[in-house]
């Protein structure tokens, strides 16, 4: 289920304050966050600000003839945001409160991709 992956990206990922599951047109669709985050980050208009940028950084790969983006990470100096698109109309994200571990954030996210596509 959805929010099963969605949990299990949280605890297998040091330092997530959560993972959402959003349209490209800014709709969560379902998200899960650490207790610990609850009322300390924001994590839908955290996703819904990035699916724009998302969306016009796959426009301009398209334009580039790059081929399709994947993933998109965005380091900041507080939280980090790596999100993995699903498909055309869907991504993945998980927000990150120590950036040390994007790595796993982003492993996990590419290895769910598949489970949580077909669940849709």
């Amino acid at each position: 289920m959805l929010g099963d992956q969605l949990k299990k990206i949280v605890e297998n990922t040091p330092g997530a304050a959560g993972a959402i599951l959003m349209g490209f047109d800014g709709i969560a669709v379902m998200q899960h966050l650490a207790p610990d985050a609850e009322g300390v980050v924001d994590l839908e208009s955290t996703a819904m600000e990035f699916s724009f940028r998302f969306m016009e950084l796959r426009r301009a790969a398209a334009a580039l003839d790059m081929g399709e983006v994947q993933d998109v990470t965005v380091r900041g100096e507080r939280q980090s945001f790596v999100c993995r698109a699903l498909s055309d109309d869907y991504f993945v994200g998980v927000l990150l409160t120590d950036p040390s571990f994007l790595g796993k954030g982003r492993f996990l996210l590419r290895t769910a991709a598949p489970e949580l596509l077909a669940d849709l």
